[in-house]
């Protein structure tokens, strides 16, 4: 291990789901700041900066801000975790400011490590081309990663894995995400569950799951999911919990597709 220099090397990015590419960017990272002697740090934002770009389209989340953080910490490949809010002044801020002033100027950034997709700054400006050459005399280098698993043909990504979870297709979203779907939920009475406001949730019909309240046993059981008029109500095959409970629901498979407005028994 080398001694370690004043310093460190970053990756940025929204990092929701912590998914199969993500991982790839952040072993990358870690093995990039290791032969460097620097510690491994990651910049994430909140919200999605997509719903302050374009509130209308912004995405369905696929894990809360907190499952994130301790998503990313599980990796084993990251030292620091910066979560910078993402509002109207990051909007309009260019990329090579973002650069110098904040990845620099704050953090010490020697050496940048990114999907070779990635873009940042009004505009879209922040391409990984056009942030190599800013490095060449801003003194730090870039280290683009491919996203594209062994699994798939395409690049892995948040955008892939939502449209695969809102189609239903939890196995080849599993696949991609490294481990099954999960959603957050609190227990009402006769089996209901609330679903979180704001997350990717799979579309109406009958699930196996595993349910899963703090270190108790992991249990299994099927839910259903109905959209009655835009708004999702859930229901679980067994109500070993009492109301009031948060219950973590992992979605392994889709046992059958219902209507919208059916409310599952």
């Amino acid at each position: 291990m080398k001694i370690q220099k004043q310093g460190c090397v970053i990756s940025i990015g929204v990092f929701d789901g912590v998914h199969d590419g993500h991982r790839r960017v952040l072993q990358t990272l870690r093995e990039t700041a290791s032969d460097l002697g620097l510690q491994a740090a990651v910049v994430t934002f909140d919200p999605h900066p997509r719903s302050v770009l374009r509130p209308a389209s912004a995405p369905a989340m696929l894990v809360s801000v907190q499952r994130r953080l301790e998503l990313l910490q599980s990796t084993g490949c990251v030292d620091r975790t910066y979560l910078i809010p993402f509002d109207r002044s990051q909007r309009e801020q260019a990329a090579d400011d973002f650069v110098r002033n904040t990845l620099i100027g704050q953090l010490g950034m020697r050496a940048l490590v990114v999907g070779a997709n990635f873009v940042c700054g009004k505009g879209r400006v922040g391409t990984v081309e056009h942030l190599g050459r800013l490095g060449q005399s801003a003194n730090f280098s870039v280290h683009p990663v491919d996203l594209r698993p062994a699994v798939d043909t395409k690049p892995a990504s948040s955008t892939l894995i939502r449209r695969l979870i809102l189609e239903g297709d939890m196995r080849r979203s599993a696949q991609l995400l490294g481990r099954h779907h999960e959603l957050e939920c609190e227990t009402g009475p006769d089996g209901e569950l609330f679903l979180p406001r704001g997350m990717c949730i799979p579309p109406a019909g009958r699930y196996s799951v595993l349910l899963r309240h703090g270190c108790n046993a992991t249990l299994q059981a099927s839910v259903g999911i109905a959209n009655e008029r835009g708004l999702h109500r859930c229901f679980a095959s067994r109500s070993d919990f009492e109301p009031g409970l948060h219950v973590t629901v992992q979605f392994l498979d889709l046992l059958e597709m219902i209507r919208d407005e059916e409310v599952p028994a």
